[in-house]
């Protein structure tokens, strides 16, 4: 499958769970739960990594959505409304990041820079280098890597502006090959995309 096929059905998907309301995420979580299992992707360390997010969201919308209140305290009142678009909006936090973390995961470090140097070449007029962006992406990727192999999964401020000035290191992107295949989009790939935009935006303006 051509990356542009991923790239494009997971903008899709975003597209989808942004339209529709809290049940549709819901029956989408349970879908993407029950995906998760085969491919081995653990949605409890997921929403565990995002949780203090979701807990200021979810409060965010809680507390400042007017509508029908439930009284607690004169000064700090939810209402049934906020409760409701908190709980929506969490659900399509959580599916949107779910989707895009899954899609990656099942791509490999090549097609992964691949698909972003395929997203940036069309900026060039704009003075924005797709080669220069894939070579920093590929030493970051591999600099995440020696961490990980290292069993030292978590960063601090060190490691983390190591990693930007190594990334940033003129001399160390030049003696860094990465070879891109330009894979040109053939007409299965295209019927494809054809086929999941036309179903999205029938979704969209027609249901």
């Amino acid at each position: 499958m051509h990356p542009l096929v991923k790239l494009v059905g997971i903008l899709c998907a975003l597209l989808l769970i942004n339209k529709y309301n809290f049940y549709f995420n819901l029956l989408l979580f349970f879908f993407i739960v029950a995906i998760s299992f085969f491919i081995k992707f653990s949605i409890p360390k997921l929403i565990f990594r995002l949780k203090f997010f979701l807990i200021i969201t979810f409060f965010l919308y809680v507390f400042n959505t007017p509508g029908e209140y439930i009284f607690l305290w004169p000064y700090l009142s939810p209402s049934y409304e906020g409760l409701f678009l908190g709980s929506t909006q969490i659900m399509r936090l959580i599916n949107s990041v779910a989707i895009i973390t899954i899609m990656i995961s099942l791509m490999s470090y090549q097609t992964l820079i691949e698909t972003f140097y395929l997203i940036f070449k069309p900026l060039k007029r704009f003075g924005i280098d797709a080669k220069r962006f894939a070579v920093r992406l590929y030493l970051t990727m591999e600099y995440v890597k020696t961490f990980q192999s290292t069993r030292k999964l978590r960063f601090n401020l060190n490691d983390l502006s190591s990693m930007l000035l190594y990334s940033n290191n003129k001399n160390l992107m030049n003696l860094s090959y990465i070879q891109i295949n330009e894979e040109r989009v053939n007409s299965s790939s295209v019927l494809l995309i054809a086929l999941i935009v036309s179903i999205t935006f029938f979704l969209i303006f027609c249901l």
